[in-house]
């Protein structure tokens, strides 16, 4: 996994005062990891945005920290992200130190390709599972787990864990026996119910004016 590059800049703003962070096109964001003390940054937010669309929450990232001098760098993964709930733009993000010698549990998105024949003959496909557990070196995290269902061909079959092709050198902690991915028809009770909710009328839960949005706490 090659890791993608994003600058960064000490952050001496904290608590309310980030606000003028945000005015100016930057995001507050902190850095730790286990025995390494957490460093307060500020990133520029098109940069960040830019990578968190790739990264997500399993990609490593180079993060080149800029300081007056020669930058410091610091292998990360994106912990957390925080965003505005109406206006959806980025509010903070915490990213983790890691140590590329040490292997780190981490939770990776299952993805479903293919198709499965089943569905042609009115099933419905259902991923009980959206995630998987795992354990590795951080430079063996896979972005995603791919779950081939093309094999699914009648309503008894179903994909669990222990089915998954998994990568060399990662560790599968979830439980093998969880169902992934597993088939089901519509009752005709549940066909009924949903032929009622199309006729009945829709009910209105609000009227006027919109709610004013509560301020979001400052760092």
């Amino acid at each position: 996994m090659t890791a993608l590059e994003l600058k960064a800049q000490p952050r001496s703003l904290v608590g309310r005062k980030v606000r003028q962070l945000r005015r100016q096109g930057f995001v507050p964001a902190v850095v730790y990891g286990r025995n390494s003390p957490t460093l307060a940054i500020q990133v520029e937010e098109g940069a960040l945005e830019r990578v968190l669309r790739r990264a997500g929450f399993t990609h490593l990232i180079n993060l080149q920290i800029e300081d007056g001098g020669s930058p410091t760098s610091a292998m990360v993964l994106v912990r957390e992200v925080q965003r505005h709930p109406i206006r959806r733009n980025l509010l903070h993000v915490d990213f983790y130190r890691v140590v590329m010698t040490e292997k780190l549990r981490v939770e990776v998105p299952i993805r479903l390709v293919g198709e499965a024949p089943v569905v042609a003959t009115g099933a419905t496909l259902i991923q009980n599972l959206d995630a998987l557990e795992i354990e590795c070196l951080p430079a063996d995290i896979p972005e995603a787990i791919s779950v081939d269902i093309s094999g699914l061909t009648d309503a008894s079959q179903s994909i669990s864990v222990a089915d998954l092709v998994i990568p060399p050198r990662v560790s599968v902690l979830s439980d093998p026996k969880t169902i992934v991915v597993s088939v089901a028809y519509a009752t005709a009770e549940e066909e009924a119910e949903e032929v009622g909710e199309e006729i009945a009328e829709p009910e209105v839960v609000a009227r006027g004016k919109a709610a004013k949005a509560e301020e979001v706490p400052e760092e």
